[in-house]
Formats: structure tokens, C-alpha cells, sequence
């Protein structure tokens, strides 16, 4: 990722914590699971970040929703998709 030109990598605090998705942990115990997205997408958005780019779909999803209810804009990209508009010659910013 720290290759690919214009993309400007940005640390998430507490990166250990999972953002509640988890399978179908988040389905089965849904407000500890709504608790722990919403303080993952809280550590997203302090960094400033205008893209959140993650391996795995069950965190983008979690995380979307969780800076929904926050009123937050997050645009939200799976690592895949980042790498082919890279290769394709296409810029960050026009991943959502």
C-alpha cells in the first residue's frame, strides 16, 4: 500500500480492536457489537482519513454504518479494489 502514488497511509488508533463484525458476532450480540464499531469508526475518523481501506467486507460494512450514525462521510474501499486502480493507472480519490 505505502507504493501506490497518491495514497497518503494514515494509522488508526488502537488498530487491535475490532470493530464488532466479527462473522456473526455483530448479529448475535448486536449493542456490544453497534459499541465496538462505533469506537472503531470514531479511531477512523480522527486520523482524517477521507477513505478507510480494509480486507474485509464484514469491516466495511460495520464501520460504514457506524460513522452513519455518527453523521460522519467515509468513503470505504476493499484493499482489491485499491491495488487494481492502481495498476489501472487511477487515482485514490475516485474510489468510494
Amino acid at each position: 500500500m505505502r507504493a501506490i502514488p497518491g495514497l497518503d497511509l494514515r494509522e488508526i488508533p488502537d488498530p487491535e480492536i475490532c470493530c464488532g463484525s466479527a462473522g456473526i458476532w455483530n448479529i448475535l450480540n448486536p449493542g456490544p457489537a453497534a459499541a465496538l464499531g462505533d469506537r472503531k469508526a470514531r479511531d477512523v475518523l480522527s486520523t482524517g482519513a477521507s477513505l478507510l481501506v480494509t480486507a474485509n467486507p464484514g469491516c466495511l460494512m460495520q464501520i460504514a454504518a457506524a460513522a452513519t450514525r455518527a453523521g460522519a462521510s467515509l468513503r470505504l474501499a476493499h484493499t482489491a479494489q485499491v491495488l487494481d486502480a492502481s495498476i489501472r493507472g487511477v487515482r485514490p480519490e475516485v474510489l468510494s
